[in-house]
């Protein structure tokens, strides 16, 4: 069972208005985002077209993702949340030895 007891509630700007979201529900979001997107690189790398061939799709895998990766997913957040010159889309990007996709770190 999950030990997440963070109640911070986050603003999130969108295009026209600002939106409330607590923390953890925004950890959770970010956790089936980063599972989409591993999922999408393996198959990439096993070239599988995830357009037209929905089988890739395993909706209890993801539950399962996001539930070990929740706590971890929040404590990442708010150090993001924290730190005051954080730019997201210029993070540093690193090879993984274990595999010959590319990872964020």
């Amino acid at each position: 069972m999950q030990s997440i007891t963070s109640k911070k509630i986050l603003e999130i700007n969108l295009k026209d208005k600002t939106e409330q979201m607590p923390l953890v529900t925004y950890a959770r979001w970010l956790c089936l985002i980063e599972a989409i997107e591993l999922v999408c690189a393996k198959a990439k790398q096993m070239k599988i077209d995830t357009a037209n061939n929905i089988d890739w799709i395993k909706p209890l895998a993801f539950q399962k993702y996001i539930e070990e990766r929740i706590e971890s997913m929040v404590d990442e957040a708010e150090i993001y949340e924290n730190e005051s010159n954080l730019e997201i889309n210029k993070q540093e990007i690193k090879i993984c030895n274990t595999q010959q996709e590319q990872v964020l770190q």
